[in-house]
Parts: structure tokens; C-alpha cells; sequence
């Protein structure tokens, strides 16, 4: 059988304003990026779904054809790390008993006590599984074992995550790529892929919270003792601060975008003078000008508010998941505000960070924007997780795949 990983992986990464390719190498250590194409706001996408299948194709073929001119008719494969506010996680457990004497563990055992749990876990019928991560294994009695290869037992068990989407969206995402004549070989939940491009073990082993910035929702990934603990997507992305400067100045909600991603800043005593910023403008002409200083006054004032509820979310959920004081890492665009961390510390007396890729070749304008998290995350899966992962699914060696094929050959016939 062919790894699945190659030594370079094609990645797309479908975000809602951002979809991105990267090609890049798959190597111990340090995956390198070597070329990566960038659209926003992407014709027949939104908010990380599809709206319209011909124009989605469209877009991705157009973006394969930039990012590897030279590939002709060759057959194109791809992993593909998706973000929007439709993906969730569920846990479920479940054990096998070997009658008899015990059984030396294999990759045939963890896969059947894994497709077990997948196959007796109650999800809601309109969920799609994009992947089952076991989060720990139990052999015999003993709970908290993360590679049960070789040990003997009576009895293996795992503690399954399983990471979804609504299978009507993901569905429409899969022609997409389908229509464009791309192999998917893997789809993967954003939340996931960031943790592996910001956290370090240490981060995971203490008790981590990421909060992911997008502008439609704030995803939450909580980590501790080394493991996923569970994620949570709440509707308080940055759309909620844009809704609240449209209402205060009755402007349309893409001006006031405009207006805070050209002015917006979360420094306390910025000095602006008789500075005064448009908050309308049409046909390259600006209207409807208040003085920066007020609107200043007022976007320290709702960014406050604005937080304070993405904080309390947060909190609520670290103590329903009984993680007690974790580290605070925040990602997504709206990290990029002058004074954000300082904002943090100096209104909720929060300690944080901005979670920056790391421990991978690419741009630097790349690895500091937290936007882009996600998609660096996925090769940095590819390098280390999925090797291990395969190791634990598929035989290793002549004589353990023989063997393999043969019960699996015995399995189906008798």
C-alpha cells in the first residue's frame, strides 16, 4: 500500500472570506511551503460554504492552475482543512473483550474497536464525520494509553472524537472539488489544524483554550493533559463589532468593515487631534466624516462589550469542561488590532497571546498572520500526527500486512 502523505501535499484551505492553496514539502522537523495562491471573498463561497457549485469550481481550478502551472492533465490530490461556524465535536467510547487468552494488540485491533465506536455512536442524523481522532485508548483496565501497539491485553478500548460538519454543506463543498477534478484525501476541521500551528506540547499538557477570531462566529479549542478536550463554536465573531459601529452611525455593515479595517485600533490614549475619518464612500469620494477622536471613544467602548461576552463564553465553557486556569491563545484577523493584547490585560486583566505559526518554513507575512493558521497547521499534521495515526491503522511490515490480509480475507468469507 502507498503512504497516503507524500513527500509534497497540495492543501486548500476554505475559510469564510479567505480560500487559500499551498504547495508545500512534507519533511520531519520543518514542513516548507513553497508556493501558495490567496483569494478573498471568492466567487461562489461564503462564510465557508458553497453558494454557487459552477463558480466554486471555477475559482478552485483557477487557483490549481496558478499554484502548479506545469501539472497539465496529471491527476491532482489534495487535503483539504475547512472553517466555518457548522463544525462541532463529539466524543464517544466503547471496548472489545478477547475471550480466551489474551491478545498481542495490533493495528487490526485498533481499527475494529475504532469503526465500533464510529459505528455505534449516536449523532445527529444531519452530521458528516470528516475525521475520528482517538483521543486515548484503554488496554484492560488501564485508561490514558495514547499507542497500545504490542501490549497484550484481554480487552482494548478507545475514547473517540468525533469531528463534524452539517453533511448538506459538506456535501455541496465535496462537488466543488469533485467539479474541479480534485482528489480529496482528507477534510479536516480548522480548529484542529490550528492548534498544531500555534500551541506547544507544554501549552496542550497545562491547559489551553484557543479562541479563533472569524467574522461569523468565535471558535473555541480546549487542550489539556496533551489532548483535545472538546471545541465549542459560539456566534460572536467579528461581524458582531462591524453590526454594532452600522448601528451606531446608521451606516451599511460593509462600510463599517471598511471603516474598521482602515481606522480601528484598541490603543487607549492614541493622539488624533482635529483628525476627522469618512465613514461612507462611494466612487472613490468620502462623505459622512465624524472626528476620529469620537469614533475612537465609541469603538474602545464596543469592542469592550464585544469582548466581555466572547470572554464569558469562554469561561463558561473552560469550567463546564473543568479545565481550571488555562492559557489564553487568540487567532483569526481581528487579532491584528493595534493594542489588542494590552486591550486584554488592561480591561479584564487577561493574560494572552497571539497564536503565530511556528515550526515551519513560509513567508514570514504568512507565519504572523493568524488567519492563516489553519492551513500551516495541516502540514504540520501531515509531518508528524498522520504518520503516527497510519502507523496505528496499517500493518507494518511483510509478514504483520500478510497476516493482516489474510484475517481480513477470512474475516469476509467465513
Amino acid at each position: 500500500m502507498q503512504p497516503l502523505v507524500k513527500e509534497n501535499e497540495i492543501v486548500f484551505y476554505v475559510g469564510t472570506r479567505k480560500l487559500v492553496a499551498m504547495y508545500g514539502e512534507i519533511r520531519q522537523g520543518e514542513p516548507r511551503i513553497h508556493r501558495q495562491v490567496v483569494r478573498m471573498n471568492p466567487d461562489g463561497f461564503k462564510n465557508g460554504f458553497v453558494t454557487s457549485l459552477e463558480r466554486a469550481a471555477a475559482v478552485l481550478e483557477k487557483m490549481l492552475e496558478e499554484l502548479m502551472p506545469s501539472l497539465g492533465s496529471d491527476e491532482v490530490s489534495a487535503f483539504v482543512v475547512l472553517g466555518n461556524r457548522k463544525l462541532k465535536t463529539f466524543k464517544f467510547s466503547s471496548s472489545i473483550y478477547f475471550q480466551g487468552l489474551h491478545r498481542t494488540i495490533s493495528s487490526h485491533e485498533i481499527r475494529s474497536v475504532v469503526d465500533q465506536t464510529r459505528s455505534v455512536a449516536t449523532l445527529p442524523l444531519s452530521e458528516f464525520v470528516l475525521q475520528a481522532i482517538p483521543e486515548s485508548f484503554l488496554v484492560n483496565d488501564m485508561p490514558g494509553i495514547r499507542n497500545p501497539l504490542g501490549m497484550d491485553a484481554h480487552r482494548i478500548g478507545v475514547d473517540l472524537n468525533l469531528l463534524t460538519m452539517e453533511f448538506e454543506d459538506f456535501k455541496n463543498i465535496n462537488k466543488a472539488f469533485e467539479a474541479a477534478e480534485i482528489t480529496v484525501k482528507g477534510y479536516f476541521p480548522k480548529n484542529l489544524m490550528v492548534a498544531e500551528a500555534v500551541l506547544s506540547d507544554q501549552e496542550k499538557e497545562e491547559g489551553c483554550l484557543v479562541i479563533d477570531i472569524v467574522e461569523d462566529a468565535a471558535h473555541f479549542t480546549l487542550w489539556k493533559n496533551g489532548r483535545l478536550t472538546n471545541t465549542r463554536v459560539e456566534p460572536l465573531g467579528a461581524g458582531c463589532l462591524a453590526e454594532k459601529v452600522a448601528k451606531t452611525w446608521q451606516i451599511e455593515s460593509h462600510d463599517a468593515e471598511r471603516v474598521i479595517e482602515k481606522f480601528a485600533t484598541l490603543e487607549r490614549n492614541p493622539q488624533f487631534g482635529e483628525d476627522r475619518i469618512p465613514l461612507v464612500d462611494r466612487n472613490g469620494k468620502s462623505n459622512h466624516q465624524i472626528p476620529r477622536q469620537e469614533y475612537q471613544q465609541k469603538f474602545l467602548k464596543h469592542s469592550r462589550e464585544w469582548l466581555e461576552k466572547i470572554l464569558h463564553a469562554a469561561k463558561s465553557f473552560c469550567d463546564e469542561e473543568r479545565v481550571m486556569h488555562p492559557h489564553f491563545v487568540f487567532t483569526g484577523s481581528t487579532t491584528a488590532l493595534n493594542g489588542f493584547l494590552e486591550f486584554l490585560q488592561e480591561e479584564f486583566s487577561l493574560e494572552a497571546r497571539i497564536g503565530h505559526s511556528k515550526k515551519i518554513e513560509a513567508p514570514n507575512e504568512t507565519l504572523v498572520d493568524s488567519s492563516m493558521a489553519g492551513i500551516l497547521g495541516m502540514y504540520r499534521w501531515l509531518s508528524t500526527l498522520e504518520r503516527d495515526r497510519q502507523r496505528l491503522f496499517e500493518p507494518q511490515g511483510v509478514v504483520q500486512k500478510t497476516f493482516a490480509t489474510a484475517r481480513s480475507w477470512f474475516a469476509n468469507y467465513f
